[in-house]
């Protein structure tokens, strides 16, 4: 789908007429609006005065229409909750766009509200273009599932001095959907902050990027998924260190 977003200049209208009382046609009011980009901003003009009430009553004036092609993307974080959502990513179009509140439809019907601020779009892993993205709600014909955690700690070295610790995570992703998805899956793997702990990590199918939108220890698969498909994730990671450092895991 490609989203409408109202910033672009609007196209010129043709011109509507009137009759005044004494029968002589005379051409409507013209709120067609031009547009001058000065580099650093972007100024909208409006060629006739706009009398704003003082009741509280607002007046909304349509700038324009832009349509943008829009990649949709099914993202799921199952270590977090089993569900997928459907996110439309967006290249920044040319121009200034300030940072500013839009209406979400999906499938025609609303669906609630998002903001879109290109100042933050961030890199894809293929290293194109950075996007902006906005959530479209819940997919419920994609179903999560992950596994039940797998966590072993033992002792290593000839005296036991080192603590190793074994975790693996397994995910699940089914497509109920008649047509393909692109599908994203993100996972929150280990970061070592000291030199003494050293962290070993194996994925299955290898990740697309392992700092995903620049996080550190934030993994992300991303592949297409046929009609009816299930597709299969599993992350594990080694962790040693020696047993006189505590270790403390952030949320």
């Amino acid at each position: 789908p490609a989203p409408a977003m109202a910033m672009a200049p609007a196209p010129a209208a043709a011109p509507l007429m009137r009759e005044r009382s004494n029968g002589v046609q005379e051409a409507m009011p013209s709120f067609d609006v031009s547009t001058v980009d000065k580099g650093f901003a972007t100024e909208f003009a409006v060629p006739q005065r706009i009398t704003v009430p003082s009741n509280g009553q607002r007046i909304t004036l349509a700038l324009g229409t832009h349509n943008a092609p829009a990649q949709l993307i099914t993202r799921a974080a199952p270590g977090v909750e089993e569900a997928a959502y459907l996110v439309a990513e967006i290249a920044p179009p040319p121009g200034v766009w300030p940072a500013g509140s839009v209406g979400l439809y999906r499938d025609g019907a609303f669906v609630g509200t998002g903001r879109l601020d290109f100042a933050t779009a961030t890199a894809t892993p293929s290293g194109t273009a950075p996007v902006a993205s906005l959530s479209f709600g819940r997919d419920e014909l994609v179903l999560v599932r992950a596994d039940a955690p797998q966590d072993v700690t033992g002792s290593t070295g000839l005296t036991g001095a080192r603590t190793e610790r074994k975790t693996r995570r397994a995910y699940q992703v089914e497509n109920r959907h008649k047509n393909a998805i692109t599908l994203q899956v993100l996972h929150a793997a280990p970061v070592s902050r000291h030199e003494k702990i050293e962290i070993e990590s194996h994925y299955q199918p290898q990740p697309s990027d392992l700092a995903w939108n620049r996080q550190s220890g934030t993994i992300a698969w991303q592949q297409p998924l046929a009609a009816g498909a299930t597709a299969q994730f599993s992350a594990e990671h080694t962790i040693r260190y020696p047993k006189d450092i505590e270790l403390f895991e952030r949320p």
